[in-house]
């Protein structure tokens, strides 16, 4: 049988926020998340599925010190390097001075891609949940298997009736 449910915990990683990876270098960036993908390796229960899921939800704590606690849109930008690491390896083009440098990021190959799938949208994430307590240094993500799942989006529930 399948799993429906996938855990991920990496515990003693402060994720920076969206306005640091804005400004991050991409080298810099490149080692974040394949520090990323290294305790996440380790600490997927079960293990990612052959085909990497088409739908889920994905929902993710972040326990942080009071101090560094991130602003409510900075704690979805803080995650993006977290949704890159859980996609399957991916090739993409870099410049290296004048020339240009074909690369691949490797990922878990649990979901498709990190693409909105909210609504009436195509992308593989229908539901993204982000939260933050305050704790020690640690990341908590579920990713839920929602191909069987077919519910109404909040929006247009209303309006229909």
């Amino acid at each position: 049988m399948t799993p429906s449910s996938w855990t991920l915990v990496i515990d003693d990683v402060l994720l920076p926020g969206a306005n640091a990876l804005l400004r991050m270098h991409a080298q810099d960036y490149r080692r974040l998340r394949d520090s990323l993908l290294m305790l996440a390796r380790s600490g997927l229960r079960p293990a990612a599925p052959a085909a990497p899921l088409d739908r889920c939800d994905v929902a993710i704590v972040l326990r942080r010190p009071k101090r560094s606690l991130l602003d409510a849109d900075g704690k979805y930008g803080a995650v993006k390097p977290l949704l890159d690491v859980l996609q399957p390896d991916r090739s993409y083009g870099r410049s290296i001075g004048r020339h240009r440098v074909r690369d691949v990021a490797p990922g878990l190959g649990l979901i498709r891609d990190d693409s909105d799938g909210d609504g009436d949208l195509d992308g593989c994430i229908r539901d993204l949940r982000v939260l933050q307590r305050v704790g020690d240094a640690r990341i908590e993500v579920t990713v839920h298997d929602a191909s069987s799942v077919e519910r109404p989006h909040a929006l247009t529930a209303g309006a229909a009736r």
